[in-house]
C-alpha cells in the first residue's frame, strides 16, 4: 500500500495543515439500497445504566476544594451568555423524540454503487413500542422548550460555518455529551432537512445500543480497523426512518480493549464525507484522561463541549481546552438538571 498523503497523512517540515471548508459536499449522493427484508432479533437487555446521564436525574455537586462550579437550576440547557471562556464563542441554546415502531429488518445491496462515493449498507431499525430513553429529548416531546433549545443549538452551530463533521465531547464523564450529540443530530436531521450520520466512538463505554434499542450488524470500532487497511470496503450503518437518521454504533458485547486509532478515524471521516452526508455528529469520549479526542480533532470541522450545571468545573474546562490546544473548538453547551 502506498504511503498516505494529503489532509491526514504525513506532512513535510514547515507545512501547515490546510483548513477544512465548512459545509463542503464531497462525492455523489448516498445511494439508497432496498432489497428483500429479513427480520432479526432485537436484544432489549439493559447494557448500561441510563440513569447516569438522564437529564431529569438530580446530580450531586462534587465537593472539590478550590474549584469554581457552574451553577443553575432549571431542567433545560441555557444560554451561556456573551462571556467568552478562554477565547471560545459560546453557543446559545435552551434545554433536552419517540416514534413507535416495528422489528428491525436487514437490507442488503444488490450491486455496488458506482463513482467515488463509498458503498453504504443500511440496516433499517424501527424504534420499539416502549417508553423512550430519557435522553431522546426531541423524540419524547418535540414541542418542549428543551427540544427548541437543541434547534437553537443547531442554528448557532450552522452560523459558525456549517461544519460537516462535529465532535461533541466534555471534560469529564457524566456531563451530558451523549445527550447533546444525539439531540443535535436529531435537530440537524429533523424532517429530512439534512442527511445526518450519528457516530459513536467511546469504545470503553458505548451507549447507543441501549438508547436506540438495537445491536449493530457490524461494530463501528471493528469497521475502523478493517477500513484502515481496505478503505474501499462497504460501510455498515443503521437507518432509523422515523428520525431521518443514520447511526454508526459500537457493539458493547465485543470486548473493547484497544485504544481509538486516530489514523483509522481520519480515514473513516474522509470516506464518509463522500457518502452524501450534510453533517456527521460524533459522540466522542471525554477529553481528560485519554488522548482519544486529540487524535480525532484534526479530522473534524468543529468541537463542541457539553457541560453540566453543579458538576462541571471551570478548571476541568480549561484543562480540556489546553489539552486540545484550541483546535476547532466552536463553543460550549450547559445542561441543567431538575
Amino acid at each position: 500500500m502506498s504511503k498516505r498523503t494529503g489532509r491526514y497523512g504525513d506532512r513535510q517540515p514547515g507545512e501547515k495543515t490546510p483548513s477544512p471548508t465548512f459545509g463542503e459536499r464531497r462525492g455523489a449522493p448516498l445511494p439508497l439500497l432496498t432489497q428483500p427484508m429479513v427480520a432479526v432479533e432485537i436484544n432489549r437487555r439493559e447494557l448500561v445504566d441510563p440513569a447516569q446521564t438522564r437529564l431529569d436525574n438530580p446530580v450531586q455537586a462534587r465537593a472539590e476544594a478550590g474549584q469554581t462550579r457552574l451553577d443553575g437550576a432549571a431542567p433545560r440547557i441555557v444560554d451561556t451568555g456573551p462571556t467568552r471562556v478562554d477565547g471560545m464563542q459560546p453557543l446559545k441554546v435552551e434545554a433536552g423524540a419517540i416514534a413507535h415502531g416495528k422489528p428491525t429488518v436487514m437490507m442488503a445491496p444488490s450491486a455496488k454503487p458506482t463513482g467515488g462515493a463509498p458503498q453504504i449498507d443500511l440496516t433499517q431499525h424501527h424504534l420499539p413500542d416502549e417508553p423512550p430513553d430519557p435522553r431522546l429529548a426531541l423524540v419524547i416531546d418535540p414541542d418542549s422548550e428543551r427540544s427548541a433549545a437543541f434547534r437553537v443549538l443547531r442554528h448557532h452551530l450552522l452560523e459558525v460555518g456549517r461544519p460537516q463533521v462535529v465532535i461533541v465531547s466534555s471534560p469529564q464523564t457524566g456531563e451530558g455529551k451523549t445527550t447533546t450529540a444525539i439531540n443535535l443530530a436529531l435537530a440537524l436531521s429533523e424532517c429530512g432537512r439534512a442527511k445526518t450520520l450519528l457516530v459513536e466512538t467511546h469504545v470503553r463505554r458505548p451507549q447507543f445500543t441501549n438508547i436506540f434499542k438495537f445491536v449493530p450488524p457490524w461494530c463501528f470500532a471493528e469497521q475502523l480497523a478493517a477500513h484502515r487497511h481496505q478503505p474501499t470496503m462497504p460501510w455498515s450503518l443503521v437507518d432509523i426512518p422515523q428520525l431521518w437518521l443514520h447511526i454508526a454504533a459500537i457493539n458493547p458485547r465485543i470486548a473493547q480493549t484497544q485504544l481509538l486509532d486516530g489514523p483509522a478515524f481520519a480515514i473513516a471521516m474522509e470516506r464518509l464525507r463522500q457518502g452524501g452526508y450534510d453533517h456527521i455528529v460524533v459522540d466522542a469520549p471525554p477529553v481528560l484522561g485519554s488522548a482519544d479526542v486529540n487524535l480525532m480533532a484534526d479530522a473534524a470541522d468543529a468541537v463542541v463541549f457539553a457541560l453540566r450545571a453543579r458538576r462541571s468545573t471551570v478548571r476541568d474546562l480549561r484543562f480540556a481546552i489546553d489539552q486540545l490546544g484550541g483546535t476547532n473548538i466552536s463553543g460550549t453547551v450547559l445542561l441543567h438538571d431538575e
